[in-house]
């Protein structure tokens, strides 16, 4: 079985993955990092769009262990947008993958998916999280307010578009009860 799990950045994507007993499969490892990116007319990157992350690679990851078959990922690091390496990865003996991320409803990684769930978080949560999160990861508070314009008016072109798909809607507050 593949679940796939997403909902805006800081909703509790990766909380509700790990509560699932299953191989985790994270999109944000298959991003493709700066090095392979072109930076936009004021030198940004977006890694807000989902050709940021190499959705196939990250299919054919998870056709394989869907299929029992160890594999290879790539380790992405947030704090120099660059892949660092990799690692291997055996598929859990439930037979369950759990895909989380938030293109993880996008094309080729949507067909595969036998259950998905959106995790609709409200805004407000979702970028006070966030920001906590940058904050650890090195990015001062004044430039993760200043992203978290980016990412939301991502979230409503991107993200919010593709919850019509989803077999299961969650609330922030119902991950608990989830699993």
């Amino acid at each position: 079985m593949i679940i796939l799990i997403t909902g805006g950045s800081g909703s509790g994507k990766s909380t509700l993955a790990r509560k699932i007993k299953g191989t985790v499969v994270s999109t944000d490892d298959f991003y493709f990092g700066k090095s392979e990116m072109q930076p936009d007319e004021n030198g940004c990157y977006d890694f807000d769009d989902p050709a940021s992350v190499d959705l196939k690679e990250c299919s054919k990851v998870v056709k394989s262990l869907n299929e029992g078959k160890p594999i290879k990922s790539p380790i992405y690091d947030m704090s120099v947008s660059e892949r660092t390496g990799t690692k291997n990865i055996k598929p859990h003996e439930s037979g369950i993958v759990v895909v989380e991320g938030i293109f993880s409803f996008h094309s080729p990684l949507r067909e595969l998916g036998d259950l998905l769930i959106f995790i609709d978080t409200p805004m407000d949560l979702r970028v006070a999280r966030r920001l906590g999160r940058d904050i650890k990861r090195g990015r001062s508070e004044e430039e993760s307010l200043r992203r978290a314009i980016q990412v939301e008016e991502s979230y409503r072109k991107n993200i919010e578009p593709v919850r019509k798909y989803a077999n299961v809607l969650l609330g922030r507050d119902d991950i608990d009860s989830f699993v």
